[in-house]
């Protein structure tokens, strides 16, 4: 039991160096373009990570976490070993200044743990290596055209042509159509401590992320919209608002992401001990 309390209390520190090496990424912009102080924008992205936790019912993540290894290979010391690894990681790249996953990490760091163990890969499950793996390259790469795209919309805004209008409207009206074919409205599958129905429809995990996709996606349309009768002082100060939106989102996300992977090593650990 001493040896499942230190390894809990390991799993802890690793969240708390997550949070140094990681949630930083939320509050880069707001704070080099001054819209907010460095102490008020982390306030800001800590409020919003841990709202992320009330709104993401689903633990996916500490799932795909947890079943890094198969369960007759996970013992304490492999779930001991996989943290040290991690946070050894975590503390190098980020003392030497290196961007790197931690949810990468923290699941290589177990698997590698977990083969050592074994003496075989058939210690892993593949599917989720093979997946966490594979982002690692779409991750940038969707990235970066994801921004081009909507940096293309944002210069094409300011002109006076129709077409980037168009564009808008169009972006609006499928967000609306796609959200009212796609969300689940079925009482019986809203499971959710709301009393308010409309609620139980917004939060329901499943459907606030593609709501939150959509928030994000009508938001950028209406600026856009109007994006062309705004002087550029005036520009610049909806960009800077926006900022405050992006990266409570960015909070967001991040919260029901990366908050879960303590979650799931912590319930490998316990499956570990017997518990």
């Amino acid at each position: 039991m001493s040896f499942l309390i230190v390894i809990i209390v390991l799993a802890l520190i690793f969240d708390y160096i997550n949070g140094f090496h990681d949630a930083a990424n939320s509050i880069a912009t707001v704070v080099s373009t001054k819209v907010l102080t460095p102490f008020q924008a982390v306030l800001w992205a800590a409020l919003f990570n841990f709202v992320a936790f009330f709104i993401f019912k689903d633990h996916g993540v500490a799932n795909t976490i947890s079943k890094t290894v198969k369960s007759e290979f996970i013992t304490l010391p492999v779930v001991f070993s996989g943290l040290i690894a991690a946070i050894g990681w975590n503390l190098l790249t980020w003392w030497f200044g290196i961007p790197s996953s931690s949810s990468h990490t923290l699941i290589g760091g177990f698997a590698g743990a977990g083969i050592a163990h074994a003496g075989t890969f058939y210690a892993i499950e593949a599917d989720p290596v093979i997946k966490t793996a594979s982002f690692i390259f779409l991750a940038p790469l969707v990235g970066m055209i994801m921004a081009f795209i909507i940096s293309l919309w944002f210069i094409h805004a300011f002109d006076k042509g129709i077409a980037p209008k168009l564009l808008s409207i169009a972006v609006i009206s499928f967000v609306i159509i796609f959200l009212y074919f796609n969300l689940e409205y079925d009482p019986a599958k809203l499971k959710s401590n709301y009393q308010s129905y409309a609620l139980k429809v917004i939060f329901f995990s499943k459907n606030f992320k593609w709501i939150l996709l959509g928030f994000i996606l009508v938001i950028i349309s209406i600026f856009t919209l109007y994006l062309n009768k705004l002087n550029a002082n005036r520009a610049s100060k909806w960009f800077k608002r926006l900022q405050l939106v992006s990266s409570a989102i960015f909070s967001i996300g991040h919260g029901g992401n990366d908050a879960q992977k303590v979650m799931g090593i912590i319930t490998a650990a316990l499956i570990a001990n017997g518990t």
